[in-house]
């Protein structure tokens, strides 16, 4: 899949040599990856879903009847082919509009953390390759959460129920505990490798900005 992360990062240069990477949201990062999937794997656009219902097997609904009528978490991204098959949640993190200002770095590595849960959740339950794409910028780089109870970002991260509960006890906390209430059970782990780590280099980009790719699979 070297191609395919290779051509997305050309894509996503291409787009910010036009423009900041503040000026563009995560819907951008998203479309670029579905371009590149059809550019690589010779795909028609109908051949690629995006925000797409989750596996009904990979949560269990909250228990109030309202929210358990309209329910329908989403995928970010989605193919189902034979010869591919993909489960792909994005994340873009970056600087905001105050370039001398901080970000809450510990909740962007907490979503990380849930949505690599929940698509391991969904590649495990629909047997396909679970990816956590991410663009991330020089305010999250190198950020370590203060326990120390997962690696510097970005890295190799091996989550278990241990980190998970251990994280559930802080004030960054917001695990989604519709996917949480199927993971614990299973007593298993996620593997989340390291897969693609490459610098992008655009004109918009004058501090140091990476694209990163994870392969996340139940172990």
């Amino acid at each position: 899949m070297q191609n395919l992360f290779h051509n997305y990062k050309k894509l996503l240069e291409e787009r910010l040599d036009r423009m900041p990477l503040l000026a563009i949201g995560e819907d951008s990062i998203r479309y670029d990856f579905f371009v590149s999937l059809m550019e690589t794997y010779t795909l028609r656009a109908s051949q690629i879903q995006i925000e797409v219902p989750i596996n009904h097997q990979c949560f269990i609904p909250a228990k109030e009847k309202i929210s358990f009528r309209n329910e329908k978490p989403l995928i970010d991204l989605v193919v189902d082919e034979k010869d591919l098959q993909l489960s792909v949640e994005f994340g873009l993190f970056r600087q905001n509009s105050n370039e001398n200002g901080t970000i809450d770095k510990t909740a962007r590595l907490v979503k990380l953390l849930n949505d690599m849960v929940r698509v391991s959740l969904e590649s495990y339950f629909n047997s396909t390759k679970g990816l956590f794409i991410c663009v991330a910028d020089s305010k999250m780089l190198g950020h370590q959460i203060r326990s120390g109870i997962v690696n510097r970002f970005p890295a190799d991260y091996l989550i278990t129920n241990d980190i998970i509960d251990h994280q559930l006890q802080k004030r960054t906390n917001k695990f989604d505990k519709r996917f949480l209430n199927v993971f614990r059970p299973l007593n298993r782990s996620i593997e989340s490798r390291l897969v693609y780590n490459e610098t992008l280099t655009a004109t918009y980009i004058k501090k140091e900005t990476k694209l990163l790719v994870w392969d996340v699979r139940l172990k």
